[in-house]
């Protein structure tokens, strides 16, 4: 025993620094696993971020499309209702007006960025304002949105099958690959000016478009842009 204790007394320092060596070491290993962890982390968050915005700048611009049509729309509902009840005379162009009164608008759009967020855990987003964020557009503002065209769409299909037969050639006469343009001609243009099921009709589908363009999707615009916005700034600060 007194031998051992006469060794270790003289040989300590040496013990002790290999004892010390032997902790940073571990330590130096463990931070380095940390860091490689973090940053993989890191780079996953950026992608998702990345892949958010991308596909939110693509929402937008379906967005601006779609409302430019809408409002399209909303032109010539106010022409033909004015001109039905001003008793005007038919024209063949007012054939490109009717067929803008109705049209099946979808916001197509992507969430893909989003669920693969949601399935590695929303926690990979590290900023709690920006995730907070993106969850308010993706679950809250695109439900809301998409259960309102829902309604809308299932109102076109109604107004599709109950109201154009009878008075129109036919519908759905869609030629333009990149918007609604087209003709949708009345079997008796002069019949609409006293038909009062058509007259609810169209003064109703020009309110609904309305309200359509100017709350649900003037929303959804803005919320999206200034979702985009946040996440450029994000993303300046976190990738580089």
């Amino acid at each position: 025993m007194k031998r051992i204790l006469s060794t270790l007394k003289e040989k300590w320092p040496e013990y002790f620094f290999e004892i010390l060596v032997l902790i940073i070491g571990i330590y130096g290993a463990f931070e380095l696993a940390n860091y490689g962890e973090n940053r993989s982390k890191r780079q996953a968050e950026i992608e998702i971020l990345k892949g958010c915005k991308t596909e939110l700048v693509t929402d937008l611009a379906e967005i601006n499309f779609n409302m430019n049509e809408l409002r399209k729309s909303q032109q010539a509902l106010n022409l033909i209702i004015e001109v039905l009840e001003n008793d005007g005379s038919y024209h063949d162009s007012l054939a490109f007006h009717f067929n803008y009164t109705l049209l099946p608008m979808h916001f197509v759009h992507s969430t893909s960025s989003f669920e693969t967020a949601k399935s590695r855990g929303l926690d990979i987003i590290s900023n709690t304002d920006i995730r907070s964020k993106l969850i308010a557009v993706y679950d809250s503002q695109y439900d809301f949105f998409l259960k309102a065209e829902s309604e809308e769409l299932a109102e076109v299909q109604y107004n599709m099958r109950h109201i154009l037969p009878g008075r129109f050639e036919s519908g759905w006469n869609y030629s333009g690959k990149h918007s609604f343009e087209g003709k949708m001609v009345p079997l008796d243009f002069e019949s609409l000016k006293t038909d009062q099921d058509y007259s609810y009709f169209i003064k109703t589908q020009r309110n609904r478009t309305h309200s359509y363009i100017g709350f649900f999707y003037e929303n959804l615009r803005k919320s999206v842009e200034s979702m985009i916005q946040d996440l450029e700034v994000e993303l300046k600060r976190i990738d580089r």
